[in-house]
């Protein structure tokens, strides 16, 4: 077996980055090839590690939503206050980074899978600008980014849902509210300790894709709209959007979005006629010191209750922030 002589339990030994699986590990310094160093190196005393993901490259650089990431290995550490994330491309000429995100800087994250191929992404502030990080990995190491996801989301701000006498629940007493099997199973592994759940209802996502068409003598690109089984799931820390994508047997591939309330500036529903049917779009502003334009999210198939309450989401935005998070301590 082979035996480092320093703290880097596998300094020496060298990495391909085509390992057979994700694993986890107790300590950045355990990870392999240069992610134990290049995360070890940016821990502050301060911090408290809470969990260690190394990822393997894949072959795979998009996955079936749109979001995109270089081929490379990759070490993630969650502490109690961001997360610390390493890549590696393998490639002459490139060299390996780290960057970090602290979880006061988080918008929102993505996580999802299409049968083999999974992916982690994480989109946040950097200098009044929004960035997106994204890691693609094999299915078979899902079950560890959603634990790192659980382990930000237990220090995000919650909303007190007792201010606002809103009818909430554990996630053990609600969760079989969530119709869809699949999607029931992918939003409860991403509940956190101590997180409430408020709503849930079922209903359709419309997807925007623009089309390339062409003729004899020219080019053109067309918007089509085309829809999902979605689910949404309300908490007192989130909005989660589970979708299924447009492109593959249904329950192949499922994307959750989760949008940090603590963001929020504001949400409005609007109501639109759209050939025959109705179709409800709420535009979600953020904080002002988040340059970016609305996030415009557009559903179908929403019942009298669902739509009642997302009008009602402005009323408890403002709420105070939550004791367990360290950045306002």
């Amino acid at each position: 077996m082979f035996k480092s002589k320093t703290k880097y339990t596998w300094e020496g030994w060298e990495s391909s980055g085509r390992e057979d699986w994700v694993f986890s590990v107790k300590h950045p310094c355990e990870l392999i090839g240069v992610h134990a160093k290049l995360i070890d190196a940016q821990l502050k005393e301060s911090e408290k590690v809470e969990y260690c993901i190394y990822s393997p490259r894949v072959s795979s650089t998009s996955t079936p939503f749109g979001l995109k990431a270089g081929e490379s290995s990759s070490g993630i550490c969650v502490t109690d206050k961001r997360f610390i994330i390493s890549n590696n491309r393998h490639a002459k000429g490139t060299e390996p980074k780290v960057n970090y995100i602290n979880f006061e800087d988080m918008l929102s994250f993505n996580i999802g899978s299409a049968m083999l191929l999974s992916w982690f992404s994480l989109e946040f502030i950097d200098l009044e600008e929004t960035k997106r990080l994204t890691i693609i990995f094999s299915s078979n190491g899902k079950h560890h980014f959603q634990k790192a996801l659980r382990v930000f989301k237990k220090h995000s701000l919650a909303i007190n849902t007792d201010d606002f006498k809103l009818d909430s629940s554990s996630p053990a007493a609600f969760i079989h509210r969530i119709k869809d099997k699949i999607h029931r199973d992918y939003l409860k592994t991403l509940l956190s300790d101590h997180e409430k759940c408020i709503l849930t209802f079922s209903c359709r996502y419309i997807w925007e894709k623009v089309l390339n068409k062409r003729s004899l003598l020219k080019r053109k690109n067309q918007v089509a709209y085309l829809t999902s089984k979605a689910t949404v799931l309300l908490t007192n820390k989130a909005l989660m959007i589970a979708r299924d994508g447009v492109e593959h047997s249904i329950g192949t591939s499922v994307d959750v979005l989760n949008i940090s309330l603590d963001k929020v500036k504001s949400v409005i529903l609007f109501e639109e006629n759209s050939d025959s049917e109705k179709i409800y779009k709420l535009k979600i502003s953020f904080n002002e010191e988040v340059k970016q334009d609305m996030l415009d999210i557009s559903f179908t198939d929403i019942d009298e209750e669902a739509k009642i309450f997302l009008n009602d989401i402005p009323s408890f935005l403002n709420f105070t922030p939550s004791l367990n998070a360290p950045w306002h301590k």
